[in-house]
């Protein structure tokens, strides 16, 4: 459905035809007609002489009275048909065109549901009117907004954001490991939390509501049990603003610490039960009021609960307690621990949703809350009453409830809700909306003109002069207010600023630390690049010298060489000194003599065939591999390392190939939006492909600087 600036575009274009209608015009004129009528009564002569509180008054007393009348009547059905008109227009546009799966029905329901939640972001003031949802599980979009609207608390949520920005710590309980393994726990092991289970962007939303709730609080005793249960309603309206694989965002957290706070700073004596006088009387009071209605309506129950605490009339003397007294604390102890949770735990999250919704659209009344929990737990119990009937015992009251209540639907409270409640709970809502205003124009009055206020007393007659002179008291204290108001606006700007400056000044000096350590980091790299070139052209040199050396003793050695004369000479012969010193020949029987240097005979090996005598040449080029070999062994050790070094450096290689290898396919998801296919990528032009090839390298860098300033400020903090 097409939005624009935030409104369903068939609410913009009704609102067009609204104001362009005769019958608005005709609205409009008896409005100001009105308002005409209350300056001229009021001895006021301009309707911009009055302030804005005194504006808003009288132009809900204009409406108030002419809210009867025949212009009121026709500009209401003028905007029901138009709205109506342009919204069914809406949706058969999208049959035609958009082909949707969902019927006609639920896209003219999606279409109202769109423009009510538009209607209620601009004028927020208006969330009573969601009063006529009573007896109904609100839909998750509006269930979003209602809830945000009720339990809205600028000042807590200010303070929060304004802790994590300054002192991230201070927000974290001294108990945050214990917190972590109880939302765990009970994540995992509550039946009724089947949608949370497994969910780490539940588990960190949960514990970190815990964790600072119970920062602020001060307190050295553990997080109460009962708030690791009601902590769970907020979580599962805001789940769909977060993912289930990743920890929640921080505007949802500080959106779940806002509404958590808020619920518990108006919450009943009787769900906070901190065991004080004040909380023993409310809950004393909620139990009086359970048990009417189950007197009433559920007499069964009343008897089962009589049955399971006063087994028999001898008792009841004994502790000098009326019957009524008795049944009174059984039902007591048999809802505590239900209403401290609020039914989390004991009811079906979609059930205990509709229970919630309720209770939060008549938080602006005051005692409906009470009345309507009273009504939700007299229901539950009166639900179960066919199983309570079989209970002895205080323990078997307690296992059926737990045990049935999860059984329990929403068209079930619904139905005896109607049936019983609904009339006295709507009534309720809207009595301050019924409240009647004075009306001003008696064409218009449904009941006799100041019917409210014939006991008021008359103002004086006042002169022109007077008035003037009021006005220009008026005009001037206005003008004072507003010379306040700005200069209150120029001293936070100037705060503000100088605010700013500080933090540039600061962060100024941070970056010059920051460039004169990274400075300092890249001399001494480069001291150590240095020594290292040196060290390596030194080896080289060495090398060099060494090889140069060998090839002039190779050429030496190949211009004394000789021929050999024999083919078995003896020590004694004439072979070239290449012969004697590199390699001697095979043994021959002309060898078996002995020596003047008392050298024993070298033996004749006769059952083997002598081995090829190497040639000189090929001696000095096996020497000269070998050198060569052991030259590049010791280049390959200085550029790579040995032992552990050389697996350190291949383990940080390994990391940093397999780093790169993510950091593709992360950009190339950022970029094009999907993972490339094979061949997807060679079959693009040329000029989309280096267009795509320099926003991923963007990306890569932009990456790579941020893990390299990570490990930099890590290893700050651990030095």
């Amino acid at each position: 459905m097409a939005v624009t600036q935030g409104y369903p575009k068939w609410l913009l274009n009704c609102k067009e035809d609204i104001t362009k209608s005769k019958e608005w015009s005709i609205f409009l004129q008896e409005l100001h007609d009105a308002i005409q009528q209350q300056l001229t009564e009021s001895h006021v002569q301009y309707f911009t002489d009055l302030s804005e509180p005194e504006k808003e008054l009288f132009m809900q007393r204009a409406t108030k009275a002419i809210e009867g009348g025949s212009v009121s009547k026709n500009v209401a059905g003028k905007v029901t048909n138009l709205l109506d008109q342009h919204l069914n227009n809406d949706v058969a546009k999208q049959l035609l065109e958009d082909y949707p799966v969902d019927t006609k029905s639920d896209l003219i329901i999606e279409g109202a549901e769109e423009g009510a939640l538009s209607l209620l972001k601009k004028w927020p003031e208006f969330k009573s009117k969601l009063h006529i949802c009573l007896n109904q599980p609100l839909p998750l979009t509006i269930r979003q907004l209602a809830w945000r609207l009720y339990l809205s608390n600028a000042k807590l949520r200010k303070r929060y954001v304004d802790l994590m920005k300054s002192d991230p710590r201070s927000a974290i309980s001294p108990y945050d490991v214990d917190i972590s393994q109880k939302c765990e726990q009970l994540l995992l092991s509550e039946a009724t939390f089947s949608d949370l289970k497994g969910s780490v962007g539940a588990f960190y939303a949960m514990k970190a509501v815990l964790s600072y709730n119970h920062a602020i609080q001060r307190t050295k005793t553990r997080v109460r049990d009962m708030d690791f249960m009601l902590v769970v309603p907020f979580v599962e309206v805001a789940a769909p603003n977060f993912s289930r694989q990743e920890p929640a965002p921080g505007r949802v957290v500080a959106m779940l610490v806002e509404e958590f706070l808020t619920f518990n700073e108006t919450k009943p004596g009787f769900i906070t039960d901190s065991g004080s006088q004040v909380d023993n009387e409310e809950m004393a009071a909620f139990a009086s009021k359970v048990l009417t209605i189950l007197e009433k309506l559920y007499p069964e129950v009343t008897r089962t609960i009589g049955r399971a605490y006063v087994p028999d009339k001898e008792k009841i003397v004994a502790t000098e307690k009326g019957s009524q007294a008795v049944l009174l604390d059984g039902l007591t102890m048999s809802i505590r621990s239900v209403i401290r949770a609020v039914f989390v735990g004991y009811l079906k999250m979609d059930v205990l949703l509709y229970v919630w919704d309720q209770y939060i659209i008549g938080m602006d009344v005051p005692g409906f809350g009470t009345e309507w929990l009273a009504v939700a737990m007299a229901t539950l119990l009166g639900l179960l009453q066919d199983k309570l009937k079989e209970c002895n015992s205080p323990s078997e009251l307690d296992s059926v409830i737990t045990q049935e209540s999860p059984k329990l639907t929403i068209p079930q409270f619904q139905y005896e809700v109607k049936r019983h409640h609904y009339r006295e709970l709507y009534a309720m809502l809207t009595k301050d909306q019924k409240a009647a205003m004075p009306v001003l124009d008696p064409t218009q009055a449904a009941h006799p003109p100041w019917r409210h206020w014939y006991n008021d007393v008359i103002p004086p007659y006042t002169k022109p002069q007077d008035r003037r002179k009021a006005r220009e008291e008026r005009e001037a204290e206005r003008e004072r207010l507003l010379q306040q108001q700005k200069e209150a606006t120029d001293l936070r700007h100037d705060l503000e600023e100088r605010e700013r400056r500080e933090e540039e000044e600061e962060y100024t000096r941070a970056a010059a630390a920051e460039r004169f350590r990274v400075e300092q980091e890249r001399l001494l790299l480069e001291e150590q690049l240095y020594q290292e070139r040196r060290l390596r052209e030194d080896n080289e040199r060495k090398a060099q010298e060494e090889i140069e050396l060998l090839r002039r003793e190779v050429d030496i050695l190949k211009r004394t060489s000789k021929p050999i004369k024999s083919p078995t000479p003896s020590v004694n012969s004439n072979m070239s000194y290449m012969s004697r010193v590199l390699l001697p020949p095979p043994p021959t029987p002309a060898s078996h003599y002995s020596g003047t240097n008392g050298l024993p005979p070298i033996l004749e090996s006769p059952g083997r065939t002598p081995s090829r005598t190497h040639t000189p040449q090929q001696q000095t080029e096996n020497v000269v591999l070998h050198f060569l070999s052991k030259v590049r062994k010791t280049l390959d050790n200085i550029a790579h390392g040995e032992g552990s070094e050389r697996e350190t450096l291949e383990r940080e290689t390994d990391k940093f190939i397999d780093q790169n290898i993510a950091d593709i396919k992360r950009a190339e998801a950022q970029v094009m939006g999907h993972r490339l296919q094979p061949g997807e990528f060679d079959s693009m032009p040329y000029e989309k492909q280096q267009e795509i090839s320099d926003q991923m390298m963007i990306l890569i860098q932009k990456w790579r600087e941020e893990r390299r300033a990570a490990e930099l400020r890590q290893s700050r903090q651990s030095l």
